[in-house]
């Protein structure tokens, strides 16, 4: 092996060249943090800090996504709640639509208030098919299906229903009860218990004519009533209503009425024909509106004529359809299905009030079907509204922007202990550079100083 030879001062030569390379090593990275901001270029220039730094990074990633995943589903909730506004606003003006007179039917026409239920349930199927993103809103899991058939399907489908149910009810007669007389006592017997009109009690004002519940149901005359006497026939609907026909002793025959005088089997004829007469208007009236609303609830509450969307037989778990997790420990539910009880209560009324005849023009019967859509959009007690959705996913929203602005404000913290690690702090690194270059320069200086000294200076 050479060796090289000595000359004095060669290694504190060597040692001031390695400590200039370190010097501007030092300045070059001084510098590169000033440009970059960044304390190293990779995590292994951080040293004993990098394990903190990567579990800070992985931190914010996952705050990052929780309120990437909570801006979009506020966007979908926002257009369902805007749906559901919607849908609610045409069940409230329906109802109060209801509570108003009935209008003037026209033989041949169409009464405006079908009119206006037929284009409110075309709205209703509109805003239940409303899709975000390409995905339906109100299909639960079956993001890609428009959940509800189309207006035509269903108006055709409830119209044969109810023309169905209509004949099975004996709506153009006397809803299956038979009204007969021997001598002195009315008798009225149920044809068909499970269909139609079913007895529920008689009773009479006086004691002129003793009833009868059954059944069959009776009256019987003792006596010639005295005028405002009243006798009350007691009727269950299929709907689940119920109705008084109430006849009331009079001189003269008349709607309601039954003409008193003469011997007990006479009165006993008169109330005969004056109860077929009211039997057959109410048929006409209370029982075909009764009649239509059950057949098209009935159509409603099998999903597989109109629905076309996830689980239609679990409509109570409609939330859990699409669920977001919003935190380590949280998650929320924002699904909705249309066959949900509240609005398939709402589809169903608007279609039975849409396909009911009322060409013949009668007042009455509206005025049964608009009494009863008011009561049928009107929840009772634990029954789903179109309201109680819309505040279902309302606490959603709510829960989803709490947890927005507790991310928001965890992300600023976190980021305040990561930019202390990983970011550079501009006045002390200005600081050090200033140093460092003093430093350089007065080395640069000395060194220079120290080359031009010899012997000669001495002497």
């Amino acid at each position: 092996m050479a060796l090289t030879p000595f000359a004095p001062g060669a290694v504190d030569s060597r040692r001031t060249a390695d400590m200039f390379v370190q010097m501007r090593k030092q300045g070059a990275d001084l510098e590169r943090q000033l440009t970059t901001g960044r304390r190293a270029d990779s995590y292994g220039e951080l040293g004993i800090k990098r394990g903190q730094a990567l579990d800070l990074r992985a931190r914010v990633s996952g705050l990052e996504s929780w309120q990437q995943g909570i801006k979009s589903a506020d966007t979908r909730l926002k257009m369902m709640l805007q749906s559901i506004e919607g849908l609610d606003k045409i069940a409230n003006d329906t109802k109060a639509i209801s509570a108003l007179p009935a209008s003037r039917v026209i033989p041949g026409a169409n009464p405006q208030e079908q009119m206006l239920a037929q284009a409110n349930l075309q709205g209703a199927i509109d805003f239940l098919n409303a899709e975000f993103g390409g995905r339906s809103l109100f299909a639960g899991r079956a993001h890609d299906e428009k959940p509800v058939a189309n207006y035509n399907a269903i108006m055709q489908g409830v119209t044969a229903g109810i023309a169905t149910r209509a004949t099975a009810d004996d709506v153009a007669g006397t809803g299956h009860l038979a009204v007969s007389r021997g001598g002195a006592t009315v008798t009225i017997a149920d044809g068909d218990p499970s269909a139609g009109f079913t007895l529920a009690g008689a009773s009479s004002s006086g004691a002129s004519v003793t009833a009868a519940d059954g059944p069959p149901s009776s009256f019987t005359v003792n006596q010639s009533p005295a005028v405002g006497e009243r006798i009350n026939l007691t009727l269950d609907l299929p709907d689940g209503t119920s109705r008084e026909v109430s006849l009331i002793a009079e001189t003269t025959a008349g709607p309601g009425q039954f003409v008193t005088g003469g011997t007990p089997a006479q009165v006993a004829q008169n109330i005969e024909s004056a109860m077929q007469d009211a039997l057959e208007s109410e048929a006409s009236t209370a029982l075909t509106a009764a009649s239509a609303l059950l057949a098209s609830q009935e159509y409603f509450n099998n999903p597989a004529n109109w629905y076309n969307g996830s689980d239609p037989a679990d409509p109570d778990q409609a939330r859990g359809t699409a669920t977001l997790r919003i935190d380590e420990t949280q998650t929320v539910g924002i699904g909705s299905q249309a066959n949900e009880d509240g609005f398939r209560e709402l589809l169903s009324q608007l279609a039975a009030l849409s396909a009911t005849d009322f060409s013949d023009g009668s007042t009455q019967r509206l005025e049964a079907m608009m009494s009863r859509v008011r009561d049928n959009l009107t929840p009772q007690g634990g029954e789903q509204s179109i309201a109680q959705i819309g505040m279902e996913l309302g606490v959603a929203a709510s829960t989803m922007s709490e947890a927005a602005e507790r991310h928001k404000a965890t992300q600023v913290m976190v980021q305040n202990e990561l930019g202390e690690i990983e970011d550079t702090n501009t006045e002390e690194t200005v600081a050090k550079l200033l140093t460092l270059q003093t430093r350089l320069q007065a080395s640069y200086q000395t060194t220079s100083l120290l080359s031009q000294l010899s012997l000669v200076n001495f002497l």
